[in-house]
């Protein structure tokens, strides 16, 4: 069977509701599909807050994959590594110390595998 990739650029905005610690999580991966993550990017538009932390997430159980300590105000950080996540899992990005209102923006680049017959491997 031929598989063929097609290329899959996800963007996630999230407006933290109070003080605290703010999180903005993509969308779970539908039954039936693969999502190959080739580049995960977090930002918090509004301000200079605490440490940042990216997870892969399936059901409650949260896998660490990346941190970012005192990360500044509107700058991008990125993990560059693929990482392939399956049906029911979605990547989440927890930063400390945030305001009310703060801005979260989480960006994925990557690719989902089709099969010849066009069906999600």
């Amino acid at each position: 069977m031929e598989r063929k990739k097609v290329p899959d650029r996800l963007r996630y905005l999230k407006t933290v509701a109070a003080d605290g610690t703010g999180e903005v999580a993509s969308d779970r991966v539908d039954i039936g599909e693969m999502l190959a993550c080739q580049s995960i990017a977090f930002r918090n538009r509004s301000g200079a807050r605490g440490n940042l932390e990216i997870y892969l997430k399936q059901g409650a159980v949260e896998t660490f994959i990346a941190d970012q300590t005192s990360p500044a105000s509107n700058r991008w950080y990125w993990y560059p590594y693929e990482q392939h996540l399956t049906e029911g899992e979605q990547v989440t990005a927890k930063q400390a110390s945030c305001k009310a209102d703060d801005i979260l923006d989480l960006h994925i680049i990557g690719y989902k595998t089709y099969g010849s017959k066009g069906e999600i491997l």
